[in-house]
């Protein structure tokens, strides 16, 4: 009679068992698939949220490298009543206050090519400032930009701006 209890609670055991398998394993899946959801969605809203701040982020360093370019910034600040030396310091300033206003874009610009970005910066001042003590004393701000300029189109081996500009349009295609 043991028996047949024994067996009869078998019986009744194994289904609800097997029951407890089958809600489990639903359970699990089911809050598996929730979590990819939540998931994707946070990535998507965070996606929409940062992404027009990346892009931003790209067309402003297009325009810092546009803007600290020797074609752009000698013509824009060139005046004709400065020393060499003054025209230097007013360079490196614009360059720096340019760099300065926009630090906090390297939160959305690719690390390898914010470092880019610097280094062209540092080269950019460092050749104007070897650029100006290799002038006179009595050198202008005229004489000054015609060294930088006529150097600046036959120096090789430096990171030019157009350089550092084609890097980000590369990581931006990356990115959209």
């Amino acid at each position: 009679m043991s028996d047949f209890n024994f067996y009869e609670l078998l019986k009744l055991i194994i289904p609800q068992i097997g029951i407890l398998v089958l809600v489990y394993m639903f359970l699990n899946h089911w809050l598996e698939r929730d979590n990819i959801s939540q998931s994707r969605k946070r990535k998507d809203e965070f996606n929409k949220l940062i992404l027009p701040n990346q892009i931003h982020a790209f067309e402003r360093m297009v325009l810092f490298m546009e803007r600290i370019s020797l074609s752009s910034i000698i013509p824009r600040l060139n005046q004709p009543s400065l020393s060499a030396q003054e025209f230097q310091f007013l360079l490196t300033q614009e360059i720096s206050n340019e760099y300065q206003h926009n630090l906090s874009q390297q939160l959305y610009i690719p690390n390898q090519t914010w470092t880019m970005i610097c280094l062209a910066k540092d080269q950019m001042i460092q050749e104007i400032i070897q650029t100006t003590q290799s002038l006179s004393n009595t050198a202008t701000s005229k004489d000054l930009a015609v060294r930088l300029l006529s150097e600046s189109a036959i120096s090789k081996g430096k990171l030019s701006t157009s350089s550092v500009i084609e890097a980000l349009k590369k990581d931006l295609y990356k990115l959209v």
